[in-house]
């Protein structure tokens, strides 16, 4: 069953119920307070005759016809006046239609045995058939009974006009709750079509579809969730292919070079051996860019992969030291000075060695990228709840309309010079999704003397005691 029918049918079944209730319920509220104004009419009359009757030493047909008949008793449809033995000593018969002689001799019967008054009214067929009874007294003894109906139509005529006027609206109404029912199952049906067809088309590779958001309902809100998700989708597809391309770029360029260096060894003769030497170094060169470029695509892709981490409590000022130690003869030999400024109690949760790569590859291009003598600063404070890694150059720099880009994969600032210093493009995009990975930031700025800043802050841990 499709979820237009299912939605149809509960539109249907909601109309039903509403003319049911249209049906039933005023007809039954109308139908009940005349039958309570009727007891009002009705007892008085009846309470009237059981007195008048009760004057009387003896009931007997003929004294109880007399006072009878000095009675108003021609507004009922029958009235019946009976002794303790339910012998019937006095009636008057006018309009018996709906009578039930039954009904109204046990009410006789209840109220002499029972010493109370009895009512009973029904509608039927448009009409109302009231019963009232009560004891005639002799002192405390119950001597007889006085019983009267009435048949009623004019009261009825109202009820069942009611009756009828409910169910012409009712009708209306249940017309104009199918119409408006299919309307919303269309429009819902339309609306889901238009979702269930956009998910058909991002599983073809369409992830440029959007669905229409009109409305502040919950299909609105699906349809804006769906269509963030294929923006998602489409920057993460466009991201893939440049990736791909930049990847295959990148691999193509040293494989190139080795496959040219190789032929020209091989297709030459008689090579003196420094040619031969120059050769075989331009092999291995670009053999070391091959595999420093293929170890960065491994490293992001385990960042993508979101592959869990072991984060233990690590010392940001021995990492620091650790790096510090390890660069400073690269440093030496570009005649770049290597200082750090290390705050004590600058206590990270990471992985040591992601935090290594990270001010490693930040310290690594700040020397590349300086000149002779120039500096380069690293510096690890605590700063309240964050502690903040700073390398700082007196280098180049970078120019203000590629920052925006530097940590995207594979962008380079200078391309030709940097592919010379060796260099792929991925150093700062390792760097930032390491950063994030525990809950790092890092910023790029522009120092006023010359060079650049990268900030790197992360959420501070204090050891327990």
């Amino acid at each position: 069953m499709s979820l237009r029918t299912k939605y149809l049918l509960v539109y249907l079944t909601v109309a039903a119920v509403m003319m049911i209730v249209l049906n039933t319920y005023p007809v039954i509220i109308s139908r009940d307070l005349v039958f309570v104004s009727k007891e009002n009419a009705l007892w008085p009359s009846t309470l009237q005759m059981g007195s008048s009757v009760e004057a009387l030493e003896r009931l007997t047909p003929e004294t109880v016809g007399q006072v009878m008949s000095m009675m108003e008793t021609g507004n009922f449809s029958r009235v019946s006046v009976m002794n303790a033995n339910m012998d019937e000593l006095y009636s008057v018969r006018n309009d018996v239609r709906g009578y039930d002689e039954r009904v109204l001799f046990a009410l006789a019967r209840s109220a002499i045995t029972e010493k109370k008054d009895e009512f009973r009214s029904f509608f039927s067929n448009g009409a109302f058939m009231s019963y009232s009874s009560v004891p005639i007294m002799s002192g405390k003894q119950v001597v007889g009974a006085v019983g009267v109906y009435e048949y009623d139509r004019t009261e009825g005529a109202i009820v069942q006009g009611i009756r009828d006027d409910m169910m012409k609206i009712s009708i209306g109404l249940g017309v104009a709750s199918i119409l408006v029912s299919f309307l919303l199952s269309e429009t819902m049906n339309f609306r889901l079509k238009r979702v269930v067809d956009g998910i058909k088309n991002v599983r073809e590779g369409e992830y440029t579809y959007r669905v229409a958001v009109t409305g502040h309902d919950e299909l609105t809100q699906l349809s804006s969730e769906f269509n963030s998700l294929t923006d998602r989708l489409q920057k993460t597809e466009e991201i893939r292919r440049r990736f791909v391309a930049d990847a295959s770029h990148e691999l193509k360029t040293p494989l190139a070079a080795i496959r040219l260096l190789s032929d020209s060894i091989l297709e030459t003769d008689n090579m003196d051996g420094e040619t031969l030497r120059e050769f075989v170094g331009g092999i291995r060169e670009e053999s070391e860019r091959l595999a420093r470029t293929t170890g960065q695509l491994l490293d992001l892709t385990k960042l993508d992969s979101a592959a869990a981490t072991v984060r233990v409590d690590v010392d940001c000022g021995e990492v620091a030291q650790r790096v510090r130690n390890t660069l400073k003869p690269i440093a030496a030999r570009a005649q770049v000075e290597l200082l750090t400024v290390l705050d004590d109690n600058a206590h990270i949760l990471a992985s040591p060695d992601e935090l290594f790569q990270i001010m490693y590859n930040l310290v690594e291009n700040a020397i590349k990228y300086n000149r002779p003598g120039g500096s380069v600063t690293l510096t690890v404070r605590r700063e309240g709840e964050t502690v903040r890694v700073t390398v700082e150059d007196t280098g180049i720099g970078i120019p203000e309309a590629d920052l925006p880009y530097i940590f995207d994969r594979f962008y380079r600032v200078e391309k030709s010079r940097d592919r010379d210093e060796g260099g792929t493009g991925l150093g700062l995009s390792i760097v930032q999704a390491t950063a994030n990975r525990h809950g790092g930031e890092v910023a790029a700025t522009r120092r006023p003397e010359g060079g650049m800043r990268f900030d790197v802050t992360f959420p501070a841990h204090t050891q327990k005691a």
